[in-house]
Parts: C-alpha cells; structure tokens; sequence
C-alpha cells in the first residue's frame, strides 16, 4: 500500500487536503483522512525525510505556503503560513536536500525562493508577451531542480522562455521557446540532457535539449489532427522507466501518449487515452503501473493502467469522487 495526498481547489471552511491509501495490485484507492483550513490549496509537495507537506494557498492576492508536519497515523501539525511574496501561487519545487522551497506567483510573474536557514531570494520579470489575452506579463508557473539542486528551471508562460537560474541565483540566462507557446510544466529525463515542455497556449509539446546552448529540437501537437475545439495543455510526466511520455489535455479532456526515443529525446505519438472534466494534474504510481488523474471539474480522481510493453493507458479501472481534485502526490 502507498499513501497519496491530493489537494483540493476548494475553500478553507471545506476539506482541502485528504489522505488516500492506494493499492499498486489493483489500483484501488481508499480515502483515510484530511483537513481544511488552506484556502485553494492548488498545489504541494511532500519532504519524505522530515515528513513535511507543504502546500500553497493560490489566493489571487497575499498567496501563502503553508507547511505541516505528517506522522506515520496522519496527524498533520501546522507549522508555518507564510507570504508567498507574489499573488497566485500555484506551484512548488523542494530543493533536493529539503533547504527551500521554489515558488511560481503566476498572477503576478514573481519568482520566490523560500530558504530555510538560507537567504530568500525573489524576482519579477518585465515584458510581455505574443497572446493578447494570457500574455499581457510575466506568469510563472512551474519550476524543476537538477544537478542536485545546482541549478534551477523555471517556466515563464507570459514570456515564453525557461529561466534557467545557478550558483544560487547568482546567475542566469534564458531558453527562448517559440512565440505564444506558453509553457507551464516541466519533466525531465534521467540523465538531466533532455527537457519536456507542457506547452499551454499552443497546445504542444516542446522537447528541448540542454547543454551549453539549450535549443528546441521538436515540437509536437498534443491533439488529434480533427480537433478543432478549445483545449489548453495542463500537467506532463515521464513514465517510471523513461520509455514514455504523458500529456493532459483540458477541454479534449485527454492523456496524449508518447514513446521516447531513447538516443535523441523525440517524441512519437501513441494516441489519446480519454479522461473526464478538466484533467488539470496527473501522477504516476510508484511502481509505474498506473496514472491517476485528477479530473477537477468532474469531482474525479480515475485511475488507468499503464501496459508496460506498450505504454497506452486503459480506459478507467476505478473512479473515486473527490470535489475539485487538481494536485495529486505520492507520500509513500
């Protein structure tokens, strides 16, 4: 059995943050336990070594991260509420060793780190962007850790770029990525040389190899050719072995599939496996053998089996309702 958190896009007077057992043999999930108080508690992440989970509170302004420590019985003790330093906070990276935390303010572009026992560090990026709509400024969204913590990327969706920040932001520099991309999540291969892009706006995937002169080297759609609906691209993730690459699709209401190709990072689509409302966030199972999807707007959570040879995804083996799920974590 592993233990699952997944936050809720609900107010405090609701319970945000619940606790689930999931079983890896059949992909049965059993609610346990969970608390509220955490207005619009979008997004967290889980410290293992401390039992810590930290979680935003994505207010459209004064955004929080809020930190609780998590027993083996799943008792929760609150230990700090702090300012975000931005409005909007919608995603959070652990620093590899547990020393900070990475913070996207999306509605107002501020990048922030919280250092624990280290110096914080925050900064806005001016300009604007090729979207008339969702590109008026800077909107930070996401950010991924590698080098063991070395380095950082961060994902600009209102200035189509990735902020690549060293030397404990020190010193940075920018991956351009096509004008109104948008790009908002980030996974990254094992061996840290190749970067996938969740590219919101145009609904892509942008496969990006890193190296002293990061550069773009495909971009691939995440929509069946016949598809002329609305649709904006939400959460990605890298199967357990690698060999495989997942996409959510908003208003398509898809997984697009992807193989891998181990030697050169390029994507070739597999196809859609169709989810329900609002697929805003994903996660893969410890073992690799399932996803389960967080379908926000149809209060589900469905979970799809992963074919190891193949890496197609199954229609739904379970359906568990859950208000407004839109951040799925493993805790064990």
């Amino acid at each position: 059995m592993h233990t699952l958190v997944i936050g809720s896009r609900v107010h405090a007077d609701k319970q945000g943050i619940n606790f689930f057992s999931f079983d890896e043999h059949t992909g049965a999930l059993q609610h346990l336990s969970g608390f509220g108080g955490v207005e619009y508690p979008n997004f967290q992440c889980f410290d293992r070594e401390k039992r810590i989970l930290y979680t935003v509170s994505e207010t459209e302004t004064d955004g929080h991260v809020c930190a609780y420590r998590v027993s083996p019985a799943l008792t929760c003790e609150k230990l700090f509420c702090i300012p975000s330093q931005g409005d909007s906070p919608c995603h959070l990276a652990l620093e590899p060793t547990g020393k900070g935390l990475a913070v996207a303010n999306y509605a107002d572009g501020v990048f922030t780190f919280l250092g624990f026992g280290r110096p914080d560090f925050i900064e806005t990026f001016p300009g604007r962007g090729n979207h008339p709509n969702r590109q008026q400024s800077s909107h930070i969204h996401s950010s991924l850790w590698l080098e063991a913590g070395k380095s950082l990327l961060v994902a600009d969706l209102g200035l189509d770029r990735i902020i690549w920040y060293t030397d404990s932001f020190t010193r940075k520099h920018y991956i351009t990525v096509p004008a109104g991309t948008g790009p908002r999540h980030l996974a990254l291969s094992l061996d840290q040389g190749t970067l996938f892009v969740a590219s919101e706006l145009s609904n892509e995937v942008l496969v990006i190899q890193l190296g002293p002169e990061p550069s773009v080297v495909q971009t691939i759609s995440t929509l069946p050719a016949d598809f002329l609906g609305e649709n904006t691209v939400a959460d990605i993730h890298l199967s357990s072995d690698q060999r495989f690459l997942y996409c959510s699709n908003r208003g398509h209401n898809s997984i697009a599939m992807y193989a891998v190709d181990q030697a050169s990072g390029f994507l070739t689509l597999l196809g859609h496996c169709k989810v329900e409302e609002e697929p805003r966030n994903f996660c893969i199972d410890p073992s690799g053998t399932y996803l389960l999807c967080g379908n926000a707007s149809s209060n589900a959570i469905t979970v799809h089996a992963i074919d190891q040879q193949t890496g197609m995804l199954s229609s739904e083996v379970h359906r568990f309702e859950q208000q407004a799920p839109v951040c799925l974590t493993f805790m064990t």
